[in-house]
């Protein structure tokens, strides 16, 4: 990776929205590059716990073993989203979590002591990752509450609104594509790939939903059910 796509890398992070051209330019000088193939581990559950990674390119997905030995879907990372923030709060020097590349992925990375630096050198980054993890953690809460307390077709629901653009007028139809296959949703949504099957085809029954491919929906209406 050159050092004008690690600028570029970088600047793809809105917690660094703050920071002139200058100082990106001094920030990807400490950044250093990594390609991830289709199907590598970013890192095992052995590897340190001491580096923030930034998706330049490509997806990420991260996810947690089960007692049960099934998969518990947390995350996809696309372009501009970064994970192993909390190596920086926390002294636990190992992963309980693993990242897999879903695509050819290309990464850039700075490791603990360089981020530290900056986050004294740049105090507004600091409130700019507050808000980002008060986001991330809202959305986490929000999920545990629809997985206990809702039926599988209404977490489809909330998943699929929670895809429509801010800007999109209410009660008028919109195509979407959904970022992950059927079976990571269901993970994601605490279910069954069956039953996110069965939760489509009710939501299609009920003319809420046109389905055009296994990722290409038509959002027609959203209600619960």
């Amino acid at each position: 990776m050159q050092s004008t796509e690690k600028k570029q890398c970088v600047s793809l992070v809105p917690i660094f929205a703050n920071l002139d051209e200058n100082e990106l330019t001094k920030l990807s000088q400490k950044v250093t590059s990594r390609k991830v193939s289709k199907g590598e581990f970013l890192y095992n559950f052995t590897d340190q716990n001491d580096t923030l990674y930034i998706v330049h390119q490509g997806q990420l997905k991260n996810y947690q073993i089960l007692e049960n030995g099934e998969e518990q879907l947390i995350r996809l990372l696309g372009p501009g989203e970064f994970i192993g923030v909390w190596s920086i709060f926390r002294t636990k020097q190992s992963h309980d979590d693993l990242v897999e590349a879903i695509s050819n992925t290309e990464i850039c990375q700075l490791t603990q002591q360089d981020f530290k630096k900056v986050l004294i050198q740049y105090p507004e980054i600091s409130i700019n990752l507050l808000q980002q993890l008060s986001e991330r953690l809202e959305v986490s809460e929000q999920q545990v509450a629809t997985i206990a307390h809702t039926s599988v077709a209404d977490r489809i629901i909330s998943y699929l609104t929670s895809l429509i653009p801010e800007e999109t007028m209410e009660n008028k139809p919109i195509s979407i594509e959904l970022p992950m296959s059927r079976k990571s949703l269901a993970s994601y949504l605490g279910t069954t790939p069956e039953s996110i099957s069965r939760g489509f085809k009710k939501l299609e029954r009920q003319g809420m939903i046109t389905s055009t491919s296994s990722k290409k929906i038509r959002i027609n209406k959203l209600s619960s059910v």
